[in-house]
């Protein structure tokens, strides 16, 4: 009672939590069981003569593969999987034991960077609690810690598939370069700091990092089942540089070596050619545009990435002491260039980390990787941090969302546009009606026609990852509505819409327009309960200015929008004054297809399809007060309600034209807001058969991150 547990050992199942951004990869194509790691101990409190393999050793943190231990053959898939997704430390809680003494692992590790920019470098710590608890070890008291042994060499490399003399099967040599590709590791005991991941056909290619997994290259896949070069893998035979526009082969063989020999009359004869027309002599020659086409035909080759640029073997050895409690934190922190590493927003962090990419990744440049080193420079010496990632985020389209801004305004004034759900009760009876509806006149048998026009003007505040926009739409409308007795109307309409979004701090401007069509049906029902129900759809057309470093990017596109509205209402009370709750419930489906900016030279933008909801819950309620008894009294309405809108966030892939995309995050809308309407409708009198009424009002929503203000007025004619 009252004393520390000590450990000394890690449980066989160890993995307590896992936080941070990453996680580990339960790899189901090799065995691997969740949560993809365990611990094994063959030998407790053993210290392990080995320093640059782990041949022998018995204690090892290993992919939870249940078939295997530490001594299982190299292939095995004895790697832990860990995969990166973004800035923060990747935190691994192990459980431990007692032991009363030292115990050394070896780990398997394999990380993957699927952060959204290229790393630089790595720091491996160990030490207690996760996020702003961590705490590292005294290093002072080996017997009281968990430290990186400093007997053993750790080692992060580049899978030797791509660089070393293991892999490619038969082949004796990596596909890029016979030399491995490794980090300079610092062991500090508590902390491994891995930098410079060194190779120079990797830095002719690819740069001195670990690049992410968006900017892979593609490459061809062959297989070979049946050949004499036949593996458990299909066999990389050729890489798509974007910077030559050209296909290259990697190294296939050791020059002289049987295997070599075999393998190219194998692929000569699998794309039904010869030896010769392959072109191939050491690697790193361009693939012949026929060859090429003969792969892209065949089905035995496939185009896929090289995945393994982005994977990094880490081999390291942990000497576990008595830590005082029952767990000890794993924590992998990447390393990113300054201009990644001082963002504050997914966005800035996405944007940052693709322009880092295009400056200083060779295989990227296609010309432009100056123009970004450049660009990279004057952003860092802004030194008002706001102002330098303002300036960054300018590289990006940072006003993403406001494309679902433009058709959500569009659906609004479209479904307002068509006026509101009335239960009139007069003499005890109950008809339905609309309030602050179009200008209608009778067309033939209970049969009315009615034209709409209207304008709103809306504004969007800042979020995370947009900058804030105002939106002004305008729409016009035309319809018919039948009414099936006095409860009951069904309608169509169609018009067209317009409307222009401005981004804040001059960022730019999406112009957006398109026709639209649909049906209603109005119901009223009780003694004062009213519905309405609306669908329809529009086609849209977008016209883009963005606005970056200088230049003017224009582009233009076409999308959708569905959407569709449920309003109801029950009102109580008679003669003069009524009164009751209202709710509505609204739902926007919009669709933007990609595009390709042009205009801006090196910063022009090829940004993907958009796609998401939005849906809008309202509840309030409504009055209405006639001013005086008469048949032909003015009527003051008002309507109060709140409103709950959410959507999608959405991740659309942009890139700069002509390279790899990434994941740029675009914020679907979390808002509140009150709305307001007040409105007054008076009738104008009749002469004869000629019915009219005139229709006045102003609406406004408030919330902190949004506004939309409106003036209707409405003629009302039936004759």
């Amino acid at each position: 009672m009252g004393q520390a547990a000590w450990a000394g050992t890690f449980d066989d199942a160890p993995v307590i939590s896992v936080t941070g951004d990453g996680y580990i990869f339960a790899d189901p194509a090799e065995g691997v069981e969740p949560p993809g790691l365990k611990a094994v101990t063959g030998e407790v409190n053993a210290d392990f003569p080995n320093t640059s393999n782990p041949s022998g050793i018995t204690n090892c943190l290993m992919a939870n593969t249940p078939d295997f231990i530490c001594t299982a053959p190299s292939g095995s898939g004895k790697r832990v999987k860990t995969r990166l997704t973004g800035p923060t430390p990747l935190e691994i809680l192990l459980s431990t034991q007692a032991s009363n003494g030292i115990t050394e692992y070896y780990t398997y590790g394999k990380t993957s960077n699927l952060t959204g920019a290229r790393i630089l470098g790595f720091e491996v710590a160990l030490g207690t609690g996760t996020g702003d608890s961590f705490t590292a070890f005294d290093p002072n008291d080996p017997s009281t810690a968990a430290l990186f042994d400093a007997d053993y060499n750790p080692k992060f490399n580049l899978p030797d598939g791509l660089f070393g003399d293991g892999g490619q099967e038969g082949a004796g040599v990596g596909f890029f370069d016979s030399s491995s590709a490794e980090m300079t590791i610092t062991n500090s005991l508590i902390t491994l700091d891995a930098t410079n991941l060194s190779n120079s056909v990797l830095g002719t290619y690819f740069g001195n990092s670990l690049i992410d997994d968006s900017m892979l290259p593609q490459a061809f896949f062959w297989d070979a089942t049946g050949t004499p070069v036949a593996s458990d893998e299909d066999l990389l035979v050729a890489w798509y540089n974007v910077s030559t526009d050209q296909w290259q082969y990697g190294n296939l063989g050791v020059s002289g070596d049987q295997y070599l020999t075999d393998k190219l009359q194998a692929l000569a004869d699998t794309l039904g050619v010869s030896v010769a027309d392959l072109g191939y002599t050491s690697g790193g020659d361009t693939v012949p545009a026929d060859i090429v086409a003969a792969m892209q035909a065949n089905g035995l080759f496939a185009e896929d990435v090289i995945e393994d640029l982005r994977n990094l073997n880490l081999n390291y050895m942990i000497d576990l002491g008595d830590v005082a409690g029952n767990s000890v934190t794993m924590r992998l922190t990447p390393i990113f260039a300054p201009i990644v590493a001082e963002t504050l927003t997914p966005y800035q962090f996405t944007t940052a980390g693709r322009l880092d990419s295009a400056a200083n990744i060779p295989y990227l440049d296609i010309g432009n990787a100056g123009t970004y080193q450049t660009a990279i420079a004057d952003i860092l010496a802004v030194e008002d941090p706001v102002a330098q990632n303002e300036l960054l985020e300018t590289t990006g389209f940072s006003f993403l969302p406001a494309f679902k801004a433009v058709g959500f305004e569009f659906g609004q004034s479209i479904t307002n546009g068509i006026g509101k759900p009335v239960a009139q009760s007069q003499n005890g009876s109950v008809t339905i009606s609309t309030m602050g509806g179009p200008t209608t006149w009778k067309i033939g048998d209970n049969t009315y026609a009615f034209v709409s026009t209207g304008a709103q003007q809306a504004s969007y505040d800042r979020t995370v990852n947009a900058i804030g926009y105002d939106v002004n739409a305008y729409y016009l409308m035309f319809g018919a509505e039948k009414h099936v007795g006095s409860l009951f109307s069904v309608g169509l309409f169609g018009g067209y819409a317009s409307g222009t979004s401005d981004a804040n701090q001059d960022r730019g401007s999406i112009d957006g327009s398109g026709g639209f069509i649909g049906g209603f049906a109005r119901a009223a029902f009780g003694t004062g309960g009213a519905a309405q129900f609306v669908l329809g759809y529009q086609d849209l057309s977008y016209d883009m200015k963005r606005n970056v470093m200088g230049e003017t990017a224009k582009a233009s596109t076409s999308g959708h929008q569905v959407f569709a509205a449920l309003d109801a209402e029950y009102m109580f009370g008679k003669n003069r004054f009524r009164f009751g709750p209202t709710g509505s419930l609204e739902m926007y489906h919009l669709s933007v297809d990609g595009f390709d900016e042009t205009g801006a030279g090196a910063w022009n933008l090829s940004v993907g399809d958009q796609s998401g909801n939005v849906v809008v819950a309202s509840a309030g309620m409504r009055g209405e007060y006639a001013l005086s008894s008469g048949p032909q009294a003015p009527t003051l309405s008002g309507t109060i309600k709140y409103n709950k809108v959410s959507g999608d966030d959405e991740l659309v892939q942009v890139a700069f034209v002509g390279l790899p995309s990434s994941a740029s995050p675009a914020d679907g809308f979390d808002m509140n807001w009150v709305s307001a309407d007040l409105g007054i409708d008076v009738p104008l009198g009749q002469t004869g058969k000629f019915v009219s009424s005139l229709h006045a009002g102003i609406s406004g929503s408030f919330s902190s991150d949004y506004e939309n203000h409106a003036v209707q007025f409405s003629f009302n004619a039936k004759f």
